[in-house]
């Protein structure tokens, strides 16, 4: 009896000495599962994982993704094509009426067609005037600006007030880019500048602008010119649209252009002159404007008829003109009389004759 007692206490012993064992081999292995864990990355079951970023990718993922950088597009260095300005609303025609001309050089207004600007001005009226070449003879945007001052200078003595005036560019509703000038002090007074290549005496253009011409635009020789500043392609048809825009808006009671190149009346005249006078009648038929306000001012060839600017009027328009001779280096006068010295139309300045359209 005794001995089955030893016995049964002998197999109790080995039964926890068993356990114990196992539990110290669990612990064991753990301790060393947990230290290859921190060394391989490896986390025991156990142990509370750290939580997966959303966005891991798997080793899987990371086989099968591009080994190149994706292309992106370079920023564009051009500049945005310009957007037209909105058309503004027609101004209130002025309560006196409203004296608009179209010509083809700066210059042109003072010599044949004046005192009419200067009058209108006095009495009150508004004045648009447009031109239509740069006036720069094949010598780029300098001479051409400095002859713009020139004109804005000149404008200040016929209004009898020197200030600053306010520059505007603006796009047409057909997409052409104009600049305006201003008076500050006098929003009834405009100046506007298309700035299409001088076209020479004769209509041959000039070698800088690539021989481009008013003539050879008109007798489709040319697809299209372009302006002097901005490069800007200008057909027949986009010009005479442009003209017939400006035409519009001014809301002109009289409208003075140069004599078209089809007229007796143009013979000897310069090729810049004859063209834009045709033009000009084109685009004010085209735009609705009566014939009765057209009025034609003879060009180069007034010089023989007789003398009809005297007095306070012929010495305004001598002060004028001479003001503009000082942004003009090509002109040669050293007084206001001396102007009228200048060779080819230094004579026109005591002439001013205008035809009408049934006269032409």
């Amino acid at each position: 009896m005794e001995g089955t007692r030893r016995h049964a206490r002998a197999r109790r012993r080995r039964a926890r000495l068993t356990v114990m064992w196992s539990i110290i081999g669990v612990v064991i292995l753990g301790v060393i599962g947990f230290s290859a864990g921190a060394a391989t990355g490896f986390i025991p079951i156990f142990a509370t994982p750290a939580p997966w970023p959303t966005s891991a990718v798997t080793a899987s993922e990371t086989a099968a993704a591009p080994t190149t950088t994706p292309e992106v597009p370079e920023p564009s260095t051009s500049a945005p094509a310009p957007v037209p300005s909105p058309t503004p609303a027609p101004p209130i025609p002025c309560a006196v009426g409203t004296t608009m001309s179209v010509m083809a050089h700066y210059d042109d207004d003072l010599i044949f067609a004046n005192p009419t600007i200067a009058n209108a001005i006095a009495g009150g009226q508004c004045v648009r005037t447009v031109f239509i070449t740069a006036g720069d003879a094949g010598s780029g945007m300098t001479y051409a600006t400095s002859r713009e001052s020139g004109i804005l200078h000149a404008y200040d003595v016929l209004r009898g007030v020197e200030g600053a005036w306010a520059e505007e560019h603006v796009v047409l509703a057909t997409g052409l880019p104009i600049t305006r000038f201003t008076p500050a002090d006098d929003p009834d007074i405009a100046v506007t500048f298309l700035r299409l290549p001088d076209g020479n005496l004769r209509g041959e253009g000039f070698e800088a602008t690539g021989w481009e011409s008013l003539a050879r635009l008109n007798n489709l020789s040319l697809a299209a010119m372009h302006t002097v500043d901005t490069a800007t392609p200008v057909s027949l048809d986009l010009l005479k649209q442009s003209v017939s825009e400006l035409i519009s808006a001014a809301h002109p009671t009289t409208l003075i252009t140069l004599v078209p190149g089809w007229s007796w009346a143009a013979h000897r005249d310069h090729s810049d002159h004859s063209t834009v006078g045709t033009l000009v009648r084109d685009a004010a038929q085209a735009a609705g404007l009566p014939v009765e306000a057209m009025r034609y001012a003879t060009g180069y060839g007034n010089k023989d008829k007789p003398a009809n600017v005297t007095g306070d009027a012929l010495e305004l328009k001598l002060r004028a003109f001479f003001e503009y001779t000082q942004y003009d280096h090509v002109m040669q006068c050293g007084t206001p009389v001396g102007c009228l010295d200048i060779k080819m139309f230094g004579r026109s300045l005591e002439r001013e004759y205008f035809l009408t359209d049934a006269e032409l």
